[in-house]
């Protein structure tokens, strides 16, 4: 590619390429080579775009995904975040902070219910429900969030939780996520 096609950006691909040159320019290793690919494989397992109850999660990771394409896909923004916000190291953090807020979608939408027993200082059993996020930081799946089941004779039949007890954890468990996620990021379109 020409240096005159990189910067009218004539070819389709020039976001991309735009910013792996801006990236070798500044000295800065890409964090990830094939992010449109990344974007576009969410990773679930199963059917979970079938289930109506998660639309909002959907359209929400619909726009997150827009809104990392457009990053990646203009040189303006990625001069203005250099020029106001000091350096090409700034531009690798807002492309992490966008990769995180896209995980975190995803995790909200097809996340895992770990269940453990814990003693209080009276010795009665209770049955814990958790959950993870992932950490701003580093970006790394940490445990956060958890539920009090009950005490673990009334709630568990056998060595099983019932199922209706698990979908009403499940659902108290996404709703607690989505309203940290909305604290973090909603206050943010204002």
């Amino acid at each position: 590619m020409e240096v005159l096609d990189l910067l009218v950006g004539t070819s389709p691909i020039w976001g991309i390429q735009a910013t792996q040159s801006f990236f070798f320019f500044f000295g800065m290793p890409l964090p990830e080579e094939k992010w449109e690919d990344w974007v576009n494989d969410d990773g679930f397992e199963g059917k979970p775009w079938l289930n109506k109850s998660k639309t909002y999660l959907f359209d929400e990771l619909t726009k997150a995904k827009e809104e990392f394409k457009d990053f990646l896909n203009s040189n303006d923004l990625m001069n203005e975040t250099v020029s106001n916000l000091g350096g090409a190291k700034v531009v690798s953090q807002y492309i992490n902070a966008h990769v995180i807020r896209i995980k975190k979608i995803r995790l909200i939408i097809q996340f895992k219910v770990y269940f453990n027993v814990s003693k209080n200082a009276y010795g009665t059993r209770y049955l814990l429900a958790k959950s993870c996020w992932i950490n701003n930081q580093d970006g790394k799946v940490v445990k956060k969030f958890s539920r009090v089941v009950g005490q673990v004779d009334q709630v568990k039949k056998g060595d099983k939780v019932p199922s209706n007890i698990s979908k009403e954890v499940e659902k108290e468990l996404e709703i607690a996520m989505w309203s940290e996620y909305c604290r973090e990021y909603k206050s943010l379109d204002r």
